[in-house]
């Protein structure tokens, strides 16, 4: 079988890549996964955008490097017509559709991962299988010995300091309050229209650190390693429309098209 002609760089624990991994598989596309190590992965994406984001994911299509989960969400749309449509073509559910793709981007992207990476380190849960138990041995053993830098440089960079995680904690209940009001509570409802768009997709995965639904890279915890206070959220999310919301896109929309975030992955060294 010849190899697809599209490989997707990324982090198996990031909820953006978890983003851009179930668009690719609603509509339908082969791609290759390279999974990379936080921090060495920067001399892949540095070298793939010629110096530009060091961020992931990075998707390479056909030779065009396209970086940011929103915008190869919109590259798929034009690159690939022929595949399932996942934002309307046009008119006013195209653009409510883009309307709510940038609210939880924004608002379940940030806050959900500054909540959930201070929230793990503060309370000395062992994170190595999470961040890196879909690597092969030789990667896991240069995670580990890397993870105290890499644990450094998320503080930095995600600005985990108690006044700014207590506001990503009430940014990230309002963000679900929003939800409800889109879905008028119903968990059965798409966000726009009869059918799931990129603003179901993104709310979906982006949330997901809070439910840990089956087959997304959260569920791989047994759950007395939860973090006490993850999972006095978690049973609250869970209790909440929007939390059995988020259940039922992945029951209904992620696992029946999910390729798996690390089992098939082809891993780089970085």
């Amino acid at each position: 079988m010849a190899r697809p002609e599209i490989t997707l760089y990324q982090f198996p624990i990031s909820h953006y890549c978890e983003k851009t991994r179930w668009n690719l598989d609603a509509k339908g596309i082969p791609y290759v996964i390279e999974n990379l190590i936080p921090g060495p992965h920067r001399f892949v994406t540095k070298r793939l955008t010629k110096g530009g984001r060091g961020t992931v994911p990075v998707l390479v299509d056909r030779g065009a490097v396209v970086t940011d989960s929103t915008d190869i969400a919109l590259h798929l749309e034009r690159a690939h017509a022929s595949a399932p449509a996942l934002i309307p073509a046009g008119g006013p559910e195209r653009e409510r559709v883009l309307e709510l793709e940038t609210y939880f981007d924004e608002m379940a992207g940030k806050h959900v991962r500054r909540w959930v990476y201070a929230t793990l380190f503060a309370s000395g849960a062992d994170i190595k299988p999470l961040m890196f138990g879909a690597f092969p041995l030789p990667l896991r053993l240069v995670g580990t010995v890397l993870l105290p830098v890499i644990k450094t440089a998320i503080r930095r960079q995600y600005a985990l300091t108690p006044d700014k995680v207590e506001e990503s904690r009430v940014k990230l209940l309002e963000g679900l309050d929003r939800l409800e009001r889109e879905t008028q509570g119903d968990p059965s409802r798409y966000l726009v229209g009869e059918s799931l768009s990129i603003a179901d997709i993104t709310a979906a995965s982006l949330f997901s650190p809070l439910v840990a639904a089956e087959g997304s890279p959260y569920a791989v915890r047994p759950a007395e390693e939860v973090p006490k206070a993850i999972a006095e959220l978690r049973a609250s999310v869970v209790a909440r429309p929007a939390g059995q919301w988020l259940l039922r896109r992945y029951q209904e929309d992620r696992n029946r098209v999910a390729r798996g975030f690390g089992a098939s992955a082809t891993a780089a060294n970085g």
